[in-house]
């Protein structure tokens, strides 16, 4: 087998601390290789970290996939890693593509995507599976007054927490249902919520399951994490995993835990999130198992792999770029 492994970020944006991790995953399995990053603005800070970072056109464009395609020849692509929750259905629809070239995308079967990057799917998948979660409030529900303030007002199709709203008076859920874009009304659940890290390997088997506390959030990212190697969230998210046919590396889950100890789950990102760096610093080195997954290295138990209490406080960094003229 080759000692060398390149790999390409597609939508790099801000996931500097991410792809930084995969660069080290690399030094520390002796590999040679480049990290090569894709995106529609050279304005992206992690644009400006990798060996080598082209302009593309936007995923919504029909030259998208011919030119990451084009890339990943020129490059010697081995592992293309998808950021954004945009371009994960196009990509998994064109995954062949890649495979063709030699290049394998670490994305879930279209499948999955579908039910994740949709509210109503996402629900009817969980209460499918015995999977408790929140309830969604049919328009009928809620002219007729079939349901209890207060209430979640979100899009069907959001992701990075925009849009989202909390309607305690009838004068509030009136508007919020009109002002979110394909609005969907949701139960409220007090509690703490927890981001789940889920490692599935290629053969579809859940590896392993980090659950974070969100401390703190801040534009629909958390900002202040913490670990809590908690049996039964953990259990929880196993088994939405092992549900999920069809999924591939990490994908990350949502819950809130209730004030009653009830384990609600809400939501399902078939990507890295962005607090993904807490879980890899905890030891449950994903960067490293991706890599080792591709090459058919990943042997080891890794389930129990990670230590619990650690706690991830952000803050702003810095990446200067040196320009010609104005902008």
């Amino acid at each position: 087998m080759k000692n060398t492994c390149n790999i390409l970020f597609t939508s790099c944006g801000r996931r500097v601390s991410l792809i930084r991790h995969f660069i080290k995953a690399l030094r520390q399995l002796n590999l040679d290789g480049n990290i090569v990053a894709a995106d529609a603005s050279d304005r992206s800070p992690a644009f400006h970290i990798t060996d080598r970072s082209y302009l593309v056109p936007r995923v919504n464009t029909a030259e998208y996939i011919p030119r990451l395609v084009d890339i990943c020849s020129q490059e010697q692509i081995g592992i293309v890693i998808p950021l954004i929750d945009t371009e994960l259905a196009v990509l998994a629809e064109n995954r062949h593509c890649f495979d063709l070239i030699g290049a394998q995308v670490i994305v879930s079967d279209p499948e999955v995507i579908a039910i994740g990057m949709n509210k109503t799917e996402t629900c009817a998948f969980f209460k499918r599976n015995g999977i408790d979660t929140p309830e969604i409030y049919t328009a009928q529900d809620i002219e007729q007054g079939r349901y209890h303030l207060p209430l979640m007002v979100k899009p069907n199709d959001g992701s990075a927490s925009k849009m989202v709203f909390k309607a305690e008076t009838h004068e509030q859920l009136t508007f919020f249902r009109h002002y979110v874009p394909h609005a969907i009304v949701q139960e409220f659940i007090d509690g703490d919520e927890y981001t789940l890290d889920v490692f599935v390997d290629l053969n579809g088997l859940v590896r392993c399951v980090v659950p974070r506390l969100r401390l703190e959030v801040r534009a629909g990212e958390v900002s202040k994490g913490l670990i809590v190697k908690n049996d039964r969230i953990i259990a929880a998210g196993k088994k939405v995993g092992e549900c999920l046919s069809g999924t591939r590396g990490c994908i990350t889950l949502q819950c809130i835990v209730t004030r009653q100890d009830a384990i609600k789950m809400i939501e399902i990102n078939p990507r890295f999130g962005g607090g993904a760096p807490l879980s890899i610093e905890a030891g449950a080195d994903m960067p490293k198992w991706v890599v080792q997954m591709v090459r058919g290295q990943l042997n080891e138990d890794v389930e129990r792999s990670y230590r619990d209490g650690l706690m991830m406080l952000r803050y702003d960094d810095e990446i200067f770029v040196q320009c010609q003229g104005p902008g």
